[in-house]
């Protein structure tokens, strides 16, 4: 055998290792509307972690510092949210008074120096609902606060915050330790999505906060389950025309995420589909499809990936599939027994995992670093009472029609026994 030269991978030189650091690090950037304060803070972290090269520690001193800029980015937040003048109710005699304030300082000093609204029934005024929270100007109270005003949010999400509060505290009340580079890069592109998120900006791409995803037209076609080819495919719908092969194909039209997990079950019914579908039309062959198409023309969209809103029941201990909240409002009396769960979910698989875990009795816990199911239980009850907690809360009076349009059985996984599938 003749000689080969064996490649070995190519050692980066020092200068090599810095630049490739910093493309690394300035990935991760603020929107320009995010004030000079939290940006110039931010703008130091990303320059110390880089420093990490020369000196290994500075990673981890950059690591340390990511929590204290993000408590800084929430207070800064917090007063220009308010225009510097903070809202607050007695819920005891019903007074309201206005603390102005220039900055976050004076709202902590009101609370831990001054005591002005320490007990007595003070409450901190909701904006966005007119509820109102305890308040005593930490940075538990603020990351309470911001989920409250919406500007954070995903069920996964709220389920780590609490990991935020732990860093900070560690960070404010430090002991040695040693962080890597890739959890110090890893905490300051954490950082970067949460600080864009308190100013309403999502991330392209993110981790946490992904900006909307895109649906495009698309096409679910499958012959019969006896025919050779029985597996349902999914077809572009500005190139259906060209799909032509031979047999019998039915098809639907829906606005889905291309390529997503899901979309080759779906079912009008359910939420088979990791992110929201759409029915458009169908089901019918594939000639009636491009006809409609080529009349109604439908457009493609965006949509959000967190915070969906589904419902789910439990009866004669099985757990039905999750469903949208104008599906369930359109059961038929004969259909409405057991018992009713509201469920805020990023994934609806996650809604159906948490209430099998309440029918099974069973501790939602996998392992101490995943305290529970990551999802909000909005509401459990009748038939009735959801309705009406639907018509009160979310204002999602109108049922949906009910129509048969799904991806045949014979082509999806099969459920667990103790779950209902119609």
């Amino acid at each position: 055998m003749p000689f080969q030269r064996i490649l070995r991978p190519r050692v980066l030189n020092l200068e090599d290792m810095v630049k490739l650091h910093q493309q690394t690090i300035t990935s991760y950037d603020l929107h320009s509307d995010i004030p000079e304060d939290t940006r110039n803070s931010f703008e130091r972290l990303r320059t110390l972690c880089t420093y990490g090269i020369f000196y290994y520690d500075a990673f981890t001193i950059a690591y340390d510092l990511c929590w204290l800029v993000m408590e800084q980015a929430f207070r800064e937040r917090f007063i220009i949210y308010f225009d510097r003048k903070i809202p607050f109710v007695n819920t005891q005699s019903g007074e309201e008074d206005t603390l102005s304030v220039q900055n976050f300082e004076e709202v902590y000093a009101a609370f831990h120096q001054e005591r002005k609204y320490c007990g007595k029934g003070w409450r901190l005024k909701i904006k966005t609902t007119g509820k109102t929270m305890v308040f005593r100007a930490t940075f538990s109270d603020l990351l309470k606060w911001a989920r409250s005003e919406g500007l954070l949010c995903g069920q996964k999400n709220f389920g780590i915050e609490e990991v935020y509060r732990e860093s900070r505290n560690s960070a404010a009340h430090p002991e040695y330790h040693e962080k890597s580079p890739s959890a110090s890069i890893h905490a300051i592109s954490t950082l970067a999505e949460i600080i864009n998120r308190l100013w309403g900006y999502d991330t392209p791409g993110g981790r946490l906060y992904p900006a909307p995803l895109d649906r495009e037209v698309l096409v679910l076609a499958w012959m019969d389950k006896k025919a050779e080819y029985n597996t349902p495919i999914v077809i572009k719908g500005n190139v259906l025309a060209t799909f032509d092969p031979p047999g019998n194909w039915q098809c639907l039209i829906v606005l889905a995420v291309y390529g997503s997990e899901g979309v080759s079950e779906f079912d009008v019914n359910y939420e088979r589909t990791r992110f929201p579908t759409e029915l458009l039309w169908g089901p019918g062959s594939t000639r009636e499809a491009l006809e409609w198409l080529k009349i109604n023309q439908p457009k493609p969209d965006t949509i959000s990936s967190l915070d969906r809103l589904v419902v789910l029941r439990i009866h004669e201990g099985r757990v039905s599939l999750p469903m949208r909240p104008e599906i369930a409002l359109a059961r038929l009396a004969d259909r409405r027994e057991g018992k009713w769960f509201i469920i805020k979910a990023d994934d609806p698989n996650n809604a159906l995992v948490h209430v099998r875990h309440i029918n099974n009795g069973s501790d939602c816990s996998d392992s101490k670093s995943i305290p529970s199911c990551p999802v909000g239980s909005v509401f459990d009850g009748t038939w009735n009472e959801m309705a009406s907690h639907l018509a009160n809360e979310f204002r999602i009076t109108k049922p949906a029609t009910i129509t048969n349009a799904e991806i045949p059985s014979c082509f999806r996984f099969n459920v667990a026994p103790d779950v209902e599938d119609d």
